[in-house]
């Protein structure tokens, strides 16, 4: 009924309208609408039946269109409610206008609840200063504005947000903009892990060169061509270059050593082809300045992931010191070797020298001194101590024995023996010595020996003779000095002669036991001098060129001490004296000669041939009461007791026994601090009248009478 009437209506007003088309079409006012025919408002009905129609169907699209538009916009919606990041739009004042469902989220509250809300609210304490900065550059710059920062949600929660934000300008009203906010916190946190690996790989590296750059080894890595891919410090530097880096890309022909570049490549070759280590082989090797060292080198394949040899990874070490060690410790085997021989028959002849020096003194005693008989003697007198200064040369050699040392200004001791050594030469002598040369502790006959020795051998390189300039200088050697000698002070002597030199192959050599390229000659000089200075802890080394002359280099160890040098004392006169000897020693010649010189000085003697007889004879004695007032000890009874042991027996039994130890090994431990072994003098053999005397009235205090 009501579609019948809504009907009716709309024919009405068709009519009516039709009606109102039809007048105005025929220009009739309305009181003639009667004039009309009916054909022509049927045909103006049709036609507005048709435009009604029309209007329909725009209807239709219009709500079909509508529908549209709700549906996409529903879906605009839902994704912008549900997209992977945060969309709020902030006002000029930075108030929250609008929000989607993740900002909502990702601020911890709800979308209501944020409207009207200070976004500046949720930023971090710490960070609010990174915010303002970034609002400020929203309103001032048109174009997208980014940053990152940490953001508190409601409860409290922290999390790093990433902030783009774009101004929005509305006509007519104030500007606003929009930011899109995303959650980086496990970016963040990946981001800081990255960083710390990064650092701990760096850290690791900086570990690794510093590990590299430290070890006392010098490493080095080549490509298949032998050229350098890497090295540490230290292998740069014997190379002649700073750093490491400097190195990368050059070949063994480009460095200090190019001499053996060859070499080295050969060896590289040899690794890479066969696949096969070569390690701790000895080889030479050219320094930047020059000198000559020794290494021992190992090489190793390169090899990649996959096991295939990409180059050669080398080590080497600087043994030079221990080839200069090795070579030191030959030396001293030869001479230790020697030793044994050298010993006995120093002492075999010292025991004959005794008695010759001995039948001399008597010989020259009950002659006038304008007699012949007395200068020939005197003659003999002095062949026999220069005989005892061989002997000295053959017990340098003998195992163990100290020098006998005393502080003593070597500038001095080198000018009294040169002037010796010289006597007769043609050779001269030109001091360069300061003044303040360190004193040293040694043995001042020994290195006045080993003085003369250098000298004599100097001289005698020179055929016609020359100048020999003896230079001195106090030195500091350190843990950087190529010398075979403990870092401190050193006084260092050198030698230099015009003569021939001496030739490459016979460097090695010349301080070896017998060996000598002058004639005459023994070959012990320079081999002395070696013996000499090793046990004053010193070194000696020579330099030289075939035709060019040679120096030779003496280096002694200087002492701290200012204990002033005393004076030398005068040869004692022979002095007479009183008292009952006992002489212990082996060789009967020895005692009959012993005997007589303490008959002639007015002592009883009584001899003992060892040890053990000496102790029964001293315990005889003294319970006879008739005890010895002193015994004179042979240190030396080959097959028996000697000295050393027999006094201490002797102390046991009288603890102020006098004792005085004799022996031709002067450089005995015993010799040299006798006194802490209990004896009261020493006698060094040969000795002469006048020593003996001296000896007997110092240990006994007899004054006698000249």
């Amino acid at each position: 009924m009501i579609e019948n009437d809504k009907q009716m209506d709309q024919t009405k007003e068709l009519r009516r309208l039709a009606e109102e088309m039809v007048r105005k079409r025929a220009d009739l006012p309305p009181e003639n609408l009667e004039e009309l025919v009916p054909e022509d408002i049927g045909l103006m009905f049709h036609e507005l039946s048709v435009h009604q129609h029309e209007l329909e169907m725009q209807n239709e699209e219009l709500r079909r269109t509508q529908g549209e538009l709700d549906s996409a916009r529903a879906r605009y919606f839902d994704l912008y409610d549900m997209a992977p990041v945060g969309y709020v739009t902030l006002s000029d004042q930075g108030l929250i206008v609008e929000a989607n469902l993740t900002a909502a989220t990702l601020l911890g509250a709800g979308r209501g609840a944020l409207i009207k809300q200070p976004l500046s609210r949720f930023i971090h304490s710490e960070d609010q200063d990174v915010y303002y900065l970034h609002q400020q550059k929203d309103f001032e710059v048109e174009a997208p504005q980014v940053c990152e920062l940490r953001m508190v949600r409601e409860d409290g929660t922290v999390f790093w947000a990433h902030l783009t934000a774009t101004l929005a300008r509305q006509n007519g009203s104030a500007p606003e903009y929009r930011m899109v906010m995303s959650d980086i916190t496990e970016q963040k946190r990946a981001e800081g892990a990255l960083r710390q690996s990064e650092q701990k790989e760096k850290e690791a590296k900086k570990l690794l060169k510093l590990v590299l750059d430290t070890i006392p080894v010098r490493l080095f890595w080549k490509d298949l061509s032998s050229v350098f891919l890497g090295c540490n410090l230290l292998f740069a530097q014997d190379a002649g270059f700073q750093v490491p880096e400097e190195l990368i890309g050059l070949d063994d022909f480009s460095t200090g050593w190019k001499e053996q570049a060859e070499i080295y490549r050969r060896d590289d070759l040899e690794v890479m082809t066969s696949g096969t280590p070569k390690l701790h082989y000895e080889e030479m090797q050219t320094t930047p300045d020059g000198r000559q060292i020794w290494l021992s080198t190992s090489k190793v394949p390169l090899r990649d992931a996959d096991d295939k040899i990409i180059g050669v990874l080398g080590t080497y070490e600087d043994i030079t010191q221990h080839k200069w060690a090795e070579e030191e410790l030959l030396k001293t085997q030869k001479l230790e070797s020697l030793g044994l021989l050298a010993g006995g028959i120093a002492h075999d002849f010292n025991n004959i020298l005794m008695v010759i020096m001995g039948n001399i003194s008597f010989a020259k005693m009950v002659l006038s001194p304008t007699d012949k008989a007395y200068e020939r003697l005197s003659i003999a007198e002095t062949a026999s101590l220069k005989a005892k200064e061989l002997t000295q040369q053959f017990l340098t050699f003998s195992q163990g024995g100290a020098p006998v040392k005393r502080l003593i200004a070597v500038g001095s001791v080198i000018k009294a023996y040169g002037r010796f050594a010289l006597s007769g030469a043609k050779s001269t002598c030109e001091y360069m010595l300061p003044e303040d040369l360190w004193p040293v502790e040694a043995d001042e006959g020994q290195i006045g020996q080993a003085v003369a020795n250098m000298l004599i051998n100097a001289d005698q390189a020179m055929e016609d003779g020359g100048t020999i300039r003896v230079h001195g200088e106090n030195v500091v050697v350190g843990d950087d000095r190529h010398l075979p000698l403990k870092s401190g002070n050193y006084i260092k002597i050198a030698i230099q002669d015009q003569g021939c030199g001496i030739a490459e192959e016979h460097l090695g050599k010349i301080f070896d036991p017998y060996f000598t390229t002058h004639t005459p000659g023994r070959g012990l000089g320079l081999a002395s001098v070696y013996s000499i200075v090793k046990k004053h802890e010193g070194h000696v080394a020579v330099e030289s060129t075939a035709g060019a002359g040679a120096t030779f280099t003496l280096f002694l160890p200087a002492s701290p001490s200012e204990v002033p040098i005393p004076d030398k004392v005068d040869e004692p006169a022979i002095l007479a004296g009183k008292g009952r000897i006992l002489v212990m020693d082996d060789d009967e010649i020895i005692l009959q000669v012993v005997g007589a010189m303490l008959e002639d000085l007015g002592y009883e003697f009584v001899f003992a041939p060892e040890g053990k007889a000496a102790i029964a004879q001293y315990v005889e004695a003294r319970q006879s009461a008739r005890p010895f007032d002193a015994v004179i000890m042979d240190l030396t009874i080959p097959g028996g007791m000697g000295g050393k042991e027999a006094m201490q027996k002797l102390l046991v039994i009288d603890p102020q026994a006098r004792v005085i130890v004799s022996s031709g090994y002067h450089t005995d431990p015993v010799m040299a601090n006798y006194q802490s072994y209990g004896f009261r003098g020493i006698l060094v053999k040969p000795y002469r009248l006048a020593e003996l005397s001296e000896q007997m009235r110092r240990v006994l205090g007899n004054e006698g009478c000249p």
